[in-house]
């Protein structure tokens, strides 16, 4: 049983299409963990991105087992049958993926727990009412280039107004979150921060993870 309250923390989102070509995503993994992440995901999409479906499962793996010596989530994104195929602690879903309900139903018998995307009160109202689900990404909070379809930013504002008003379902905040606006996102808060680029294009990981867990 995952407490997502504590695991959010610091959530660290990657795949190869994000990793520089001196390096590798196992590798740039392993440093954010000894760093301090508190859960990752795997997000294998867009340009530069493995296809083949073996070789994703075969890579899924291997950045599972890196968790798993961590005792931290492994987490997949969107794709449902590799979450359940090498069994992830948890799937991460979008707006216009299938339904929501539909995806907790068929994980949730392969003990799997699930997270989704949300931008608007809106939305954020109707997963409140989802039998299920166990935490939700709050965001774009600011622009955002890790994803080329992202929502309006809502800004720290927005996000505030979020928690306000539904508070009880543990939240991770997403979308442009760097080491200088990180505390303004957690003095919200918020349980946790998402990042991609903040981990992946630093130039002193450790050094900008610790700030980014400084403020918690």
């Amino acid at each position: 049983m995952i407490n997502w309250h504590k695991a959010l923390r610091l959530y660290f989102v990657a795949g190869t299409q994000d990793i520089a070509a001196d390096e590798t995503l196992a590798s740039v993994l392993q440093t954010a963990i000894i760093s301090g992440i508190t859960c990752y995901q795997f997000r294998e999409k867009g340009t530069g991105s493995l296809t083949e479906n073996s070789e994703r499962v075969q890579l899924a793996k291997a950045l599972q087992a890196l968790c798993k010596s961590a005792d931290i989530p492994f987490i997949v994104n969107d794709d449902v049958a590799l979450a359940i195929e090498v069994k992830a602690d948890a799937v991460h879903v979008g707006q216009s993926d299938r339904a929501i309900a539909e995806t907790i139903a068929m994980v949730k018998p392969h003990g799997i727990d699930v997270g989704l995307s949300v931008n608007t009160l809106e939305q954020l109202a109707a997963a409140t009412e989802v039998v299920g689900l166990d935490y939700v990404g709050v965001g774009p909070i600011f622009p955002t280039t890790s994803k080329l379809d992202a929502e309006p930013a809502i800004g720290t504002q927005g996000l505030s107004a979020r928690i306000k008003a539904y508070p009880t379902l543990p939240k991770v905040a997403i979308g442009g979150i760097t080491v200088d606006n990180a505390p303004s996102v957690l003095s919200t808060k918020v349980e946790g921060i998402a990042v991609i680029s903040a981990i992946t294009q630093s130039s002193d990981r450790k050094a900008d993870i610790h700030r980014l867990l400084l403020n918690h």
